[in-house]
């Protein structure tokens, strides 16, 4: 991707539709079977749906509980409003085929964008993302049919994924994915001692959804960030880089091909407000991923709730609880550690999670360079 910087923003884009789904085959298990029912499924050409998402940490802590409603038109244009249970914290994403629009009403906010290639994330189809999903577990987890139940008056196979090595960064997942569509109607991941659960409580296919859903009018007195301009910033030394951030941060050590090609600060304006520090790194010459260190916000206690969002799995870094996010070719893993968030980009595509994680291990304080 062009350098894609808005890190800090995951959270809000994984608001962004990621559905999942799931075919008739009659004998759907593991692997080869799934992949042909996949091949057998089609996909629902519009339909509107509402789901809660829960996260729980330690004995039953719930850390966030989440209200979305979604709306996909059948020409791919899109809505999701998602807010807490008391009705606070509304974010309104609104993908009209031309801008991508994220707009936070009790903030008097909104984050706009035209970038072809941040518009085409929440463009992952079902069937794709149910791919990308088998994909993922295949290999390390042991997936297993445990019979059918219903979920939002859909029939759906219940699945589920149990992690080969207890140390895996994707935990135990528990799947109910629609025999007819292959959409994920509910899902429970755990990773280490966060529960995060998303479950759809109403779907309705091919309904009569009105034009003007996907027209989103801000009022004039929002303050408008557009997300295309989010990633200007200068290039600065390591040592100004630690001035910025406040702390002696932590990074992966230049050894064994992979160096730092470049350090950026960004300054963000608005409601975020802070210096970002971004590190470009390659391995032998190439470019292999980019990293963002901030301040975790001072309310950064409950973020390990993002990991419920839909296209986002909590996973285990550096004995942190992170969020790992996969959509089409874009892959991103998000921590925090003493203070600070630390913000994944890959661009490499042989570069796993797995591989980052070990990296990850061997990472040290700026100042011991």
């Amino acid at each position: 991707m062009t350098k894609f910087r808005k890190n800090g923003c995951l959270t809000m884009l994984g608001l962004m539709i990621v559905l999942f789904g799931c075919s008739s085959h009659s004998e759907f298990l593991p692997e080869q079977a799934l992949q042909n029912a996949l091949n057998e499924s089609h996909e629902p050409a519009a339909y509107y749906a509402e789901a809660e998402i829960k996260t729980m940490i330690g004995e039953g802590k719930e850390t966030e509980h989440l209200f979305i409603k979604e709306w996909i038109s059948k020409d791919g244009k899109r809505r999701s409003e998602a807010e807490a249970r008391d009705g606070s914290g509304k974010t309104v994403t609104v993908h009209d085929g031309a801008r991508l629009i994220i707009y936070q009403p009790e903030l008097r906010q909104a984050m706009v964008s035209e970038d072809p290639e941040l518009l085409e994330l929440g463009l992952t189809s079902p069937k794709k993302q149910a791919e990308q999903l088998l994909q993922t577990i295949q290999q390390s987890h042991e997936i297993a049919l445990r019979g059918e139940e219903d979920i939002a008056g859909r029939t759906a196979y219940r699945l589920t994924a149990k992690a080969k090595d207890s140390t895996a960064l994707i935990g135990d997942q528990e799947l109910w994915i629609d025999k007819e569509n292959w959409k994920l109607l509910k899902i429970v991941s755990i990773s280490g001692n966060t529960r995060s659960e998303t479950t759809y409580t109403k779907v309705e296919l091919n309904p009569d959804i009105p034009a003007e859903t996907f027209a989103l009018e801000l009022p004039a007195d929002v303050a408008v960030q557009r997300l295309d301009e989010m990633n200007s910033g200068r290039e600065i030394t390591m040592e100004e880089a630690v001035d910025r951030i406040g702390a002696a941060f932590l990074h992966v050590p230049e050894k064994d091909g992979i160096s730092v090609s470049r350090i950026e600060l960004t300054e963000l304006r608005g409601e975020l407000k802070r210096s970002e520090v971004n590190l470009d790194y390659r391995k032998n010459g190439v470019p292999y991923f980019t990293m963002t260190v901030f301040p975790a916000p001072k309310d950064a206690a409950g973020d390990e709730a993002s990991a419920a969002l839909p296209g986002e799995t909590p996973v285990a870094i550096r004995g942190q609880a992170g969020v790992w996010m996969e959509m089409n070719d874009f892959r991103s893993l998000v921590w925090q550690e003493q203070g600070l968030s630390y913000s994944v980009l890959f661009i490499d595509p042989n570069l796993s999670l797995a591989q980052f994680s070990e990296l990850a291990d061997t990472m040290i304080p700026v100042q011991q360079r």
